[in-house]
């Protein structure tokens, strides 16, 4: 009887939050996407692994609720190229699971967790975001940043009693400094945000506009990424903050001739720690290949997606969450019980911490293209954006979704950052954003293929309903809006 109650109280609770969440879909986006971010951090502060869901079902929230919505308001959904080859995989992924005759319960719910972040970009995709929110966005993540620069700015003055809240391993020291995890419960999580934020802001100074306050929170940003010590983030960050301001119009020769005088000097500053990280990442990942968990499952998965071709040996059996909660029996049979870090239970800890060789062995050689392709078409909208939009709020909307994607591509490499918080919520989330403006824009007549402006947009700020056109000017370190 109790539990028949609760059963109701929650199905209630559930419905209730589903209308605000459909009264205030930007709002309720919001939230959705904070929910993401922190999902890691409240399993462990609350020592429950259903605390650790709520990424999951800020999901399914954000794809059930905004779809439904869109449907009532417009009578249709909005839909892009890159769910054909998602679509795609997921067959690829059920149809290998079924011939390999795993359990439904486990490759449904490993199949929605390599899904999950398509699936919120597709919900939020529904909104009908305008180029007049972006401003909004900016300040809604300048407050997160905020937050979390404040809990690492706590994390460092009392490391061992902030670890012993949110941490789940204990303190991690290089040279004597404290490994900063902010509001996170790994260095990897701030490592990574971090890097996020500082491109953000990179590309805010580069397009819209520089400013003090925004230099501090860059070189804050920065400095706290630096302090995790994570290896994969900072390379992955400072690769894409080299790269992307090649990928902007405008001023690339004075870039390029900076970077031929500049990238020579500090390589030479700099040799001798970076000659002994190469090094120890090279002896890590190549000269022990029999021990080290990354390599051995990326030899591993390529072996087996050739064995099984073309399908794959099916969701929920290699390098996913799933195939490590109910141990594979593909584990047994490739003697990882005897390799540190790969047997079963809390001796598991490293089989989850690659992202492709899982992709390729569960659903082939065929299914990897599908998800690279579906990936690669998510960012299409937001690239048209960067390169061409006349708008800098629109442009940066776009930088930002084609850095962040870049970020994860090179960070997925070592970790499964496209299913897991904190990174996987915000980047699908600005990927929707962006794809939802550019089709907007897009429906107004102004394609992106060049830079003229549709000066009857009624989300244009601008008095363009009265005949004056609009245009965007450089004046200093600041783009202005200017009536003509």
């Amino acid at each position: 009887m109790v539990m028949a109650a609760a059963a109701v109280a929650a199905i209630l609770l559930g419905l209730f939050f589903s209308v605000l969440l459909g009264m205030w879909p930007k709002i309720g986006a919001a939230i959705l996407v904070v929910a993401t971010v922190v999902a890691q951090t409240l399993q462990t502060v609350a020592q429950s692994s259903l605390a650790g869901n709520v990424d999951e079902l800020a999901v399914v929230a954000a794809f059930v609720v905004f779809s439904v919505r869109r449907i009532l308001v417009h009578g249709t959904l909005r839909f892009v190229g890159a769910y054909w080859f998602f679509g795609a995989y997921a067959i690829l992924g059920m149809l290998s699971a079924v011939l390999n005759n795993v359990p439904p319960n486990e490759w449904v719910l490993s199949g929605f967790l390599f899904l999950k972040g398509p699936l919120l970009m597709l919900g939020v995709l529904q909104i009908d975001w305008r180029r007049d929110d972006i401003p909004k966005i900016v300040k809604f993540g300048t407050a997160g940043l905020l937050v979390v620069l404040l809990s690492a700015l706590v994390n460092a003055m009392a490391p061992e009693a902030w670890n012993a809240v949110v941490g789940r391993q204990p303190v991690s020291y290089r040279l004597g400094i404290p490994s900063l995890t902010g509001i996170f419960d790994h260095p990897v999580g701030l490592g990574s945000t971090m890097g996020m934020a500082f491109l953000a802001i990179l590309a805010y100074r580069r397009i819209v506009e520089r400013s003090v306050v925004s230099f501090v929170l860059l070189v804050t940003t920065g400095v706290v990424g630096i302090l995790t010590f994570r290896r994969k983030s900072i390379a992955s960050v400072a690769i894409v903050a080299i790269g992307s301001r090649l990928v902007l119009p405008g001023m690339r020769t004075r870039y390029v001739a900076s970077l031929l005088v500049l990238l020579p000097l500090a390589l030479i500053i700099a040799w001798q720690p970076l000659v002994e990280v190469v090094t120890n990442t090279y002896n890590e990942y190549f000269s022990n290949v029999d021990t080290t968990a990354r390599t051995t499952m990326t030899i591993d998965s390529v072996i087996l997606a050739a064995a099984a071709f073309p399908f794959g040996v099916g969701f929920g059996r290699f390098g996913s969450a799933v195939a490590s909660s109910n141990y594979s029996p593909l584990y047994d049979e490739l003697g990882y019980t005897r390799i540190y870090g790969m047997g079963p239970g809390e001796r598991g800890g490293y089989l989850t911490d690659t992202f492709w060789p899982a992709i390729l062995a569960e659903a082939g050689f065929i299914g990897l293209l599908c998800y690279m392709m579906g990936l690669l078409l998510i960012i299409r909208p937001a690239w048209k954006l960067m390169r061409h939009s006349s708008q800098p709020y629109v442009q940066w909307l776009g930088a930002v979704v084609v850095a962040w994607m870049a970020q994860l591509l090179i960070e997925s490499i070592a970790a499964p950052v496209f299913t897991g918080p904190p990174m996987f919520g915000p980047v699908f989330m600005l990927a929707g954003v962006a794809t939802a403006v550019y089709l907007r824009e897009s429906s107004f007549g102004r394609p992106y293929e060049g830079h003229a402006v549709n000066e009857h947009d009624p989300d244009s700020p601008g008095p363009d309903r009265s005949g004056s056109t609009t245009s965007w000017k450089v004046h200093g370190r600041r783009r202005y809006q200017e009536a003509q």
